[in-house]
């Protein structure tokens, strides 16, 4: 609820404000009671200083936003020793524009507690169908970097899918040469087709294209064409295979025909940093790799 703004203000209700119970034995100097104003033990201090102050500061995201630090949300206070509440209201979204950002993260050196209410929903980036090779991998949707975070979910945090694998290359006919009267030559090899993109806040799911068809036996000169019809001596080149279809929200993209490229894996439906562990309540949905 927060201290008044003005007026008298006691030790008591400070106490109060910090946690204590009233009436019990505390100093301005408790650790709990500097933690409201970000204070260090012994350090001079006025009860003026505490007007206003509260045990929680928090902060809520009403409309869509991209590419949110907690760290820039509460400024200051992210360093600070308090509890820290984000609210993220029904009907809200929070997306990644790109696979190289969560769309909501908490990097390191945060101080206090962290409580991430979401009822609203987090959504990572879709991966890029492979054009040349493997699809790429969804984005994280929740990044966590510091210790002290409870994340309670009746929303939904969902990672990126994963985009399509490129499609095999079909492969050349053969031919024969007949020396200086020649040769018959085999159709050149199909393109396999790139793979379709993940779903994800920044794009919508797609499946992969086709492969190029394979290319047409010929002859040189062309007056030997028929014999070498007749005689097996040519063939044509085979079609590329499709490329794999990208995934929807968690779950990854699919391999490209032919024994193509890899699609790329799902993205995590929230991400730890080395050595942080947290908390999960969740009546929601999640969608996407676990932690």
């Amino acid at each position: 609820m927060g201290l008044q703004s003005s007026g008298a203000i006691s030790l008591n209700e400070i106490h109060i404000e910090a946690g204590g119970s009233s009436g019990t034995q505390c100093s301005i100097n408790d650790s709990d009671i500097r933690a409201l104003i970000d204070k260090s033990s012994g350090a001079q201090m006025s009860f003026s200083e505490w007007y206003g102050a509260s045990a929680n500061v928090t902060v809520t995201l009403s409309s869509n936003a991209t590419n949110q630090s907690v760290s820039t949300l509460f400024g200051s206070d992210f360093s600070a020793n308090v509890a820290k509440i984000l609210v993220i209201n029904s009907g809200v979204e929070i997306g990644s524009t790109s696979t190289n950002n969560s769309a909501l993260s908490v990097p390191s050196g945060m101080s206090g507690t962290l409580t991430i209410q979401n009822a609203g929903t987090i959504s990572g980036a879709g991966g890029a169908g492979g054009s040349s090779g493997a699809g790429g991998n969804g984005e994280t949707a929740l990044y966590i970097g510091s210790n002290g975070v409870t994340v309670t979910n009746t929303g939904t945090i969902r990672g990126g899918g994963g985009g399509g694998g490129r499609g095999a290359n079909g492969s050349p006919g053969h031919g024969t040469s007949f020396g200086s009267a020649g040769a018959c030559y085999g159709g050149s090899a199909g393109s396999g087709g790139a793979g379709g993109n993940g779903q994800g806040y920044n794009q919508s799911q797609s499946n992969g294209s086709g492969g190029t068809g394979g290319g047409s036996a010929y002859a040189i000169p062309s007056i030997l064409a028929g014999l070498c019809a007749a005689n097996n001596a040519f063939s044509n080149g085979t079609g590329g295979s499709s490329g794999g279809n990208g995934g929807t929200y968690g779950n990854a993209g699919s391999q490209g025909g032919g024994s193509g490229s890899a699609g790329g894996s799902a993205g995590k439906y929230i991400k730890l940093g080395s050595g942080i562990s947290y908390s999960l309540s969740n009546s929601g949905t999640l969608q996407g790799n676990a932690p």
